[in-house]
């Protein structure tokens, strides 16, 4: 999800803008709010203005939109439970074919691409903890990768972080799938500098 996405997401699920609604005019609101309007003389005839009073419901009132606003930001499908995971597959690779050091290059011609804690490995299938997207995968937090002992390169271990790419959903048994280190989180920060 790029920037212009999450502004028009959160445009969208502003409560203020709903139906059209012209936006308030905040400097006849505070006038409003400000004015100062006198009781009815007291016993002792001496007036007490109502001036804190409406302060302060002001001031409430306006602290519970900007929360209520904030709070409404922070929510995403992402912390959703009911969001599926992204799952991606292996490519075997060719029997006699060498892999190649990842390169910058490499890297880019993905449409994938994270960083991840394992959080279960079976036979067939590892599960991923997204700690950080760098391409695609748009707001899940959970990658599933199938075929993963086809990566004859990477051996992977519950709890252990690792940085993954792919294409179209496949994963390339040589196409940049390491473990994660700063040497390679640094090549990937290059690869894709948006993120």
């Amino acid at each position: 999800m790029n920037e212009d996405q999450l502004l028009a997401r959160l445009r969208a699920a502003d409560p203020a803008l709903v139906g059209g609604t012209p936006p308030p005019d905040v400097d006849q609101l505070l006038e409003a709010a400000m004015t100062t309007t006198q009781v009815p003389a007291q016993k002792s005839g001496t007036r007490r203005p109502r001036r804190p009073l409406l302060l302060a419901a002001a001031a409430a009132v306006a602290l519970t939109t900007a929360g209520a606003l904030a709070w409404q930001g922070t929510r995403s499908p992402a912390s959703s439970p009911s969001a599926a995971p992204l799952v991606l597959s292996v490519q075997a690779a060719d029997g006699a074919a060498k892999c190649a050091a990842p390169s910058v290059d490499m890297l880019r011609a993905n449409t994938t691409a994270f960083e991840g804690a394992v959080t279960s490995v079976t036979d067939q299938q590892v599960t991923f903890r997204v700690e950080h997207w760098y391409r695609g995968g748009g707001d899940g937090r959970t990658v599933t990768v199938d075929h993963a002992d086809n990566l004859e390169a990477v051996s992977f271990s519950t709890g252990d972080s690792y940085l993954v790419v792919a294409q179209h959903g496949r994963i390339d048994a040589c196409g940049g799938t390491v473990w994660a280190e700063p040497q390679m989180r640094d090549l990937y920060r290059q690869a894709f500098p948006d993120r």
